[in-house]
């Protein structure tokens, strides 16, 4: 779980079951909701022309 410190900002991960529960009890501290990575693949398109044979 995250939890943001309301006074400087910072975003903690807290993993020890006995210290998030401190952290909820704490009014100093919010949870924060976890944000999933998105990577966007991008692709780099040529224009390629295709040779014609006559």
């Amino acid at each position: 779980m995250k939890f943001k410190n309301k006074e400087t900002g910072l975003v903690w991960e807290v993993v020890h079951p006995d210290h998030i529960k401190r952290c909820k009890n704490d009014p100093t501290y919010e949870e924060v909701k976890e944000e999933k990575e998105s990577v966007k693949k991008t692709v780099s398109r040529t224009n390629v022309r295709k040779k014609t044979t006559k």
